[in-house]
């Protein structure tokens, strides 16, 4: 410690904090007490174990210097999918904006002021939000590292997200759905009819092979998951890091060998012998080479659009501009593929299965989750609740 100026009262208290994290310099922390002598002993004291403790900063980094560094030690843990989106929300709007601030320095006001920014150039509360999740990963990070005391995100307040009201095809559209895309795409019908009754991931219905499947005892055994980063595809573990088993029914069956024998007559077709162990989903005569997952997507809300265009025709014999959102509601089909596993989640849980068998089938992290999501979007079961409360009271 040093008075500065001498006689003033006014000492300088400086600790030794270790080396810099990204230049392995050495570091003190400093700080300013006001006061006679033997209390600026006390508080250099006391200033030195809370360094000592990890409760003082003990680096200069930026925000910017921080991200870049959490991105390199999440490259391993994480799925290459979510590395390059998270790579790309950095780069693109988290450093220009953030990235210069030092990390020990910024404020939860300046955050805010961040989300708000974004929100007023058209970004959506939930976009806004997932800046917000990697900014709290890497300072949660930061954290842990010592590099700060207590994350600047805990005090920032993200948008509040509106939960989207869940839309879910019937059983009925689901079936026209899966007739009319046998007629145009044979493996997208597969993958739709796939999706609805196993609710597996989109990633996961594309990384799936023939060996991951027993038709004679029923079995499909889930445990990889294919993404694509740019143009390349990664075939990984499933977005839980969990294999799952199931079981299949008798259409599941039927469907399946259907898609067995078409492959087999286009392999033949083509003079284009079938790969060792081709994928189930596939437009390659061979079947060496997975579907990618975003041409299921686009694919299927294709089809949702081709079931519009009857009704939509017609109605622009009376109204020239009409466009799909002045159709009535019977006439829409607004599902994306998603909407699939949404179909299986809530048939089944409509149907009595238990929550836990259902989060476990369908590959969720835990069951509470597939409570929170699904069992608002279930009155009836509610109204099954209510009769046998009913019928207990028996008056």
């Amino acid at each position: 410690m040093r008075e500065r100026p001498e006689g003033s009262g006014k000492w300088q208290l400086r600790a030794f904090s270790g080396p810099d994290p990204l230049t392995g310099k050495p570091m003190q922390a400093s700080r300013t007490f006001t006061g006679t002598k033997a209390k600026a002993k006390v508080a250099l004291a006391k200033f030195v174990t809370e360094v000592n403790e990890g409760k003082f900063s003990r680096s200069t980094v930026t925000v910017g210097q921080l991200l870049d560094r959490w991105l390199e030690v999440t490259e391993t843990s994480h799925r290459p999918r979510t590395v390059y989106e998270n790579r790309s929300k950095i780069e693109k709007r988290l450093k220009p904006l953030l990235g210069h601030h030092r990390l020990d320095r910024i404020q939860a006001d300046t955050i805010d002021a961040a989300y708000r920014e974004w929100l007023a150039g058209g970004l959506s509360p939930s976009t806004v939000n997932k800046y917000h999740a990697i900014l709290s990963a890497a300072c949660r990070q930061a954290v842990k590292w010592g590099w700060i005391d207590r994350s600047p995100i805990d005090r920032a307040t993200p948008p509040s997200v509106p939960r989207k009201e869940m839309i879910v095809p019937t059983p009925g559209q689901l079936t026209t759905l899966v007739r009319a895309a046998e007629v145009v795409d044979p493996v997208l019908a597969t993958a739709i009819a796939l999706a609805a009754l196993t609710g597996a991931r989109r990633g996961e219905l594309a990384a799936l092979r023939w060996s991951d499947i027993d038709l004679a005892k029923r079995r499909l055994k889930i445990s990889k998951s294919l993404t694509v980063t740019g143009a390349k595809q990664h075939i990984g573990p499933t977005k839980t890091h969990q294999s799952r088993d199931l079981a299949l029914d008798a259409v599941c069956v039927k469907v399946l060998k259907l898609r067995s024998k078409t492959m087999a007559e286009h392999s033949k077709a083509a003079e284009s012998p079938l790969d060792e162990d081709p994928f189930v989903l596939s437009y390659n005569a061979n079947g060496a080479l997975p579907v990618n997952p975003d041409t299921l997507t686009h694919r299927f809300a294709r089809l949702c659009d081709s079931m519009e265009e009857p009704a939509l025709k017609r109605l622009r014999r009376t109204k020239p501009t009409a466009t799909r959102d002045d159709l009535s509601i019977d006439k829409r089909w607004p599902f994306r593929f998603h909407d699939l596993r949404h179909f299986s989640v809530t048939t089944l849980i409509a149907a009595g299965v238990d929550v836990r068998t259902v989060s476990e089938r369908h590959g969720h992290a835990r069951a509470t989750m597939t409570l929170d999501r699904y069992a608002h979007a279930l009155p009836e079961r509610d109204r099954a609740a209510a009769g046998i409360l009913g019928k207990a009271l028996n008056w």
